[in-house]
């Protein structure tokens, strides 16, 4: 058979189509009435006193504003400028460290100097935003890497390539290490992992890199159970005593009472709800309308509304995906790349920690908890993501074989 192949080259080279990502707009719509929602029914049950879902709505009208200035901005224009979005954030950090602790401007709070008080506007989380501009430095990292040793990538380009982003995380992970905030170190492995992944690094690095700590992780929790008396002798005993009930609160809750409260009841609530939900507010949950929302929607509206929450998860990490597949530039798929291993890990992690899978780390469930600083900073990322989407170009090639 003779196989024939036409190549259609138009005069032009490409052509931008500037469309906005209605999809993406109306689930983010979706997320602020669902917010806003239950985080009014999470401040009935009396933990705090004040209109948090008010706060909620104005905090959503800003993110609104936020991704929709941002996704106007062309996203290569962040080869240019990450370098000084990443001194920004690691000012920020650093600022906290010197300052912190310090009653006005950076308190003590829940065990950590992670927040700044700026009067007039509230607290704001400087690694909330440090780890959206990670991705953007990663992601030129790993663009121009691949852009330079295209021809002639081996082992050693590949080290070079993770001596260079290990460069760049490391004084961010020391930083966040001094808070501490251990839930921050988490997510920004979480974004190290999903971009060496499609950086096309060898899977020598990539197998150990990856492996190595899920395979400790696992062994961990199996040793905790099979051998605490090894486990306590050589590992617990050298950790901080805060650390240790984190640990024994998450995989013995039943005996660490006081250590485990959190998950016990937030895993109460989520049982409680059932299929179709429990409209009964008796069964408290410590920070309802912030880390523990999930159980907030379990208790009122039970397996179906949790559910419903995860399935516009995975619509939005869908749409991520799919912008990330269709951009023609390496360097907005790996920055839609980053930001999916960010959001994805986040996601997992607080519905895990509430169903009593995972350790209690401090995530807010994005979109979804109350807070201006995570919002506003999940509403840029998203902004970043839909300026693939609109700044993308079309290419007139098209191949016909028959």
């Amino acid at each position: 058979m003779i196989r024939r192949c036409w190549l259609v080259v138009s005069f032009n080279n490409s052509i931008t189509e500037k469309q906005y990502d209605i999809n993406m707009l109306f689930v983010l719509f979706l997320f602020g009435v669902v917010s806003c929602f239950y985080i009014f029914y999470a401040q009935e049950m009396g933990q705090y006193n004040g209109d948090f879902y008010i706060q909620q709505m104005i905090f959503y009208v800003l993110g609104f504003a936020v991704a929709f200035t941002v996704l106007h901005f062309d996203f290569e224009y962040y080869l240019n400028l990450h370098w000084f979005l990443y001194g920004f954030g690691l000012f920020l950090l650093i600022a906290l460290d010197i300052i912190g602790p310090h009653e006005t401007i950076a308190p003590y709070t829940n065990g950590a100097v992670s927040w700044f008080q700026i009067p007039g506007i509230g607290s704001v989380q400087p690694s909330e935003l440090m780890r959206i501009f990670l991705v953007l430095t990663l992601s030129a990292i790993i663009y121009r890497h691949n852009s330079r040793f295209r021809e002639d990538r081996m082992l050693q380009t590949d080290l070079l390539l993770l001596g260079k982003m290990g460069a760049v995380v490391a004084p961010v992970i020391a930083l966040l290490y001094r808070q501490p905030d251990m839930g921050s170190i988490m997510l920004i492995a979480a974004i190290v992992v999903a971009l060496l992944i499609v950086s096309g690094m060898t899977y020598k690095i990539l197998l150990p890199l990856i492996g190595g700590p899920l395979v400790a992780f696992l062994t961990f929790v199996f040793a905790f159970y099979q051998f605490p008396e090894l486990v306590q002798r050589y590992l617990l005993s050298n950790l901080e005593g805060y650390q240790v009930d984190r640990i024994n609160g998450w995989l013995n809750p039943f005996e660490y009472v006081d250590e485990g409260y959190q998950v016990l009841q937030a895993m109460t609530a989520i049982g409680s709800g059932q299929l179709y939900g429990n409209f009964d507010s008796s069964v408290y949950i410590p920070e309802a309308h912030t880390d523990f929302i999930f159980a907030v929607i379990s208790s009122m509206h039970g397996f179906l509304g949790g559910a419903f929450v995860i399935t516009l998860y995975f619509i939005l990490l869908y749409q991520i995906l799919m912008t990330s597949l269709r951009c023609h530039n390496a360097f907005g798929k790996y920055l839609c790349a980053g930001l999916i291993g960010m959001f994805s890990f986040q996601v997992f992690q607080n519905i895990g920690m509430g169903l009593g899978l995972l350790p209690v780390t401090g995530f807010t469930l994005p979109l979804l908890s109350y807070g201006g600083s995570s919002l506003v900073a999940t509403m840029f990322a998203l902004g970043m993501v839909m300026s693939v989407k609109y700044h993308s170009k079309s290419y007139f090639f098209e191949a016909q074989k028959e």
